[in-house]
């Protein structure tokens, strides 16, 4: 079960439901909606937006540090 009791902790819950992570997935939203429509493949979203893709990842894992 995720921390956020909302959901089972998988990689589609962490990415794209997760509501202790709604600020930063927020942030993501809005670079890629630009151009895209959300969510997008985990593909695309490592090598078209990988930047901000990554920034993403890393302050999932900096806020579980």
């Amino acid at each position: 079960m995720c921390p956020c009791k909302k959901g089972d902790q998988t990689v589609d819950h962490i990415l794209f439901d997760c509501t202790l992570l709604e600020q930063e997935r927020d942030k993501l939203k809005a670079v890629v909606t630009r151009t895209e429509n959300w969510p997008l493949s985990y593909n695309k979203l490592n090598i078209k937006y990988y930047k901000n893709f990554k920034e993403y990842i890393d302050k999932i894992i900096w806020n579980k540090e």
